[in-house]
Parts: C-alpha cells; structure tokens; sequence
C-alpha cells in the first residue's frame, strides 16, 4: 500500500477528523514510518472501486475517489465536457467540485455547465475554480489548501496536464520532471479524498489511431496514474452545429473493474433547441445504435485495400483516396471504418501491425446495415 491509498486516507482522516490535506499534515520522513494493515487485512474488505461519474448500465463510474485518474484524446474530442458532466454529478449529490483550468476562462466553464444543467446558484455553492498564472510551489499549496478547508470535494478536475506542466516549466518527456510534477497539484488534490481527473493529448503523429496507448510524453505520465485512464475516440466531433458521439476505451485500471482495452462507455451529446445539452454516458451493450458504421467508407477501403494487394499501414490506410471525388475522407470516418472492418473480420489488423485484406466487404450485403442499400454515409 502506498501513502495515498484510501485506507490510509480514511486512517488520517478519522484522527484528525477535518477535510484538510493529509500532505498538509505530515512531517518529515513521516510516511516511512510503517503502515497499519489491520484495514486492508480484516475480513469483509473491499478494495477501491471506481464511483466517480456513474456510467448508466454499469455498476462503476469511470474514476476513483482518491486518486489520480485520467483522459486523453484528439484536441476538440470531448475531453473536457466528459470531466464536466462529472462536475454536474458532484453537485447533484450536494458535493463539491475543484477544476484547475490552466486552458481556458472560468465563463466558458460555467457556460458549459449550465448548457448541461447546473444552476447558477449551485455553481457558486459547489465549484471551486482555479486559474493557475504561475507555477506550483509552497505558497501555492497552502492557497489551495485554504479553498478547500472545510469543503466536501468529490472530484478535481486538471485541465490539462500539458499546460500545467508548461507553467511549472517541466518537460513532458523528462521522466524525473514529469513524476516530480505528478507529486504537486495532482497528488495534494488526490489527498483530500476526491477524484482527480487530467486532461490530456496524445502525440500528433499518432491522434486518432489503435496503436495510441497513452498520452504523448514520459511513460511516467502511466505509472503516476493510479486510478483509471481512458483514450477518448471521436466517432463525430461535437459543435454546437451538430450532435456529438464518441467512446471512452479503457487503457488503465488499476484494481481490474475494467479490462484493458474494453469500452467503458459511448458518449452522446445532443444540441437542444433552447440551448441546453443532452448528454448521455451508456455502457455499449445497453443500447443498439451507439456505433458509428461508414458502410460506404468500409466498401472504399475494402476495394482499396483489395487493389493494393499487400500490408499497409494505418497511416497509408488514412492517405487512400476514398473520399469523395477520390480524395482522402475525414480521419474518424476512416477510423471508424477500418475498425469495423477488422472487427468483422474483412481485414487482419494486428495491435502496432500492418493491415491486410482478408475478404471483400459491400454495404448491401452487410448484415448489420439496416438500409442494405450503397449510400455516402461520409458527412464530415
């Protein structure tokens, strides 16, 4: 057990019997001082469980309380509406909610939240909103733990990682930067028993494809990770022109609720008329339409594949010429295109391989095509 495991939190917490920071609290060289283990030992324990921002037709949520979790993504995805949503969840149970925004205005913030639902009134009872301009250090953690004495935080939201670790001046791909900075705003907010959630991006060269397996920099940005992470997918981008839908997949979990490599959940996000959003967050099996299917993308790159006659990559797969008039289509369209293909069995695709053409796929002889009929399902 480490010095920020529940248990441990729930141990100080009873003794001290406050909602200050444990980190606030200990001495020096206290945490090598041995650990109880009578809690985790006892009969009838449980370990940590995942219950921060409920997923509907699951029995988890996608973060857990007291430690750190993450999300990470294309710009633009949905990153940040998803760690908002969990915002809404806090002050629906009357809880508290930290968001750090190292990106943005704290009135773009609020006019998210209430487009998803939360008054104002409740905003200014329950959000704690930071706007870090300079770097993380003792003065800015006493500051921090002063706005929390006394308050009910049930998640922390970081927004985002990279900018955050550009004020505090620290190189992402610098391993022993990237843990000392983990160890600052991250774990203190992880101390006070909420969910903290990082926002992150992964690497440009790689947005978008399978072979993405955490966000771009050190692989200590994982090990730091100690509760969940997820890769966001788009499968069509949200605007305020037009409904969003995209997926969370599951590349962390660090007491196994969710396999690795699984959907946690698919996200919909519907544009009302009076301006308000209608988000949902469904397990995929709880509703039969979830999926994004090109069938007439699929037929395209299923001929274009067939022609070529020899592995391609992933990024060749994204320069073939099935757009229309023979240009490239959208990226997420031929991303969703090519994973339907390889999970129907049309091509062989191998995690971190090239692709091959194993049949010949056509939209009017698709099962799961409930049209049966060749049309540009290609909008983007």
């Amino acid at each position: 057990m480490n010095q920020y495991d529940d248990e441990w939190f729930q141990h100080i917490e009873e003794e001290n019997n406050n909602n200050v920071s444990v980190k606030a609290k200990r001495k020096q060289g206290e945490t090598w001082r041995s650990v109880d283990l009578a809690a985790v030992l006892a009969d009838g324990y449980e370990p940590p469980r995942p219950t921060v921002c409920m997923v509907e037709g699951s029995e988890y949520g996608l973060f857990y309380p007291g430690r750190i979790n993450a999300i990470f993504g294309d710009s633009g995805g949905g990153k940040t509406w998803v760690a908002l949503w969990a915002i809404k969840e806090a002050i629906a149970n009357n809880k508290d909610a930290v968001l750090v925004d190292y990106e943005d205005h704290p009135a773009a913030a609020v006019a998210r939240l209430e487009a998803l639902g939360v008054s104002r009134k409740s905003l200014l009872k329950h959000l704690i909103y930071i706007q870090p301009q300079e770097r993380w250090d003792k003065l800015a953690e006493r500051n921090l733990l002063e706005c929390l004495t006394d308050r009910d935080v049930y998640v922390a939201i970081i927004d985002s990682t990279g900018e955050g670790m550009a004020i505090d001046g620290v190189n992402p791909n610098a391993d022993d930067e990237v843990a000392r900075w983990f160890r600052g705003v991250a774990r203190t907010l992880a101390a006070t028993g909420a969910a903290v959630v990082l926002i992150d991006h992964v690497p440009k060269v790689q947005q978008g494809g399978r072979n993405v397996d955490f966000a771009s920099g050190s692989h200590r940005k994982r090990a730091a990770v100690n509760g969940a992470a997820y890769l966001l997918e788009v499968i069509i981008a949200p605007s305020r022109e037009s409904n969003g839908r995209f997926k969370l997949g599951t590349k962390k979990c660090r007491f196994g609720c969710r396999r690795h490599g699984t959907i946690a959940c698919v996200v919909e996000m519907n544009n009302e008329e009076d301006g308000s959003i209608e988000f949902t967050m469904v397990q995929p099996e709880q509703r039969e339409t979830v999926s994004f299917r090109p069938t007439w993308t699929m037929e395209k790159l299923s001929q274009w594949l067939e022609k070529m006659g020899q592995s391609v990559s992933w990024r060749q797969a994204r320069e073939a010429p099935v757009g229309k008039a023979g240009g490239k289509a959208d990226r997420h369209t031929v991303d969703a295109a090519l994973a339907c293909l390889r999970d129907d069995g049309y091509i062989d695709w191998p995690k971190g391989k090239p692709m091959e053409h194993r049949m010949s796929y056509t939209a009017a002889n698709d099962p799961k095509n409930p049209e049966r009929v060749e049309t540009s399902d290609e909008p983007f």
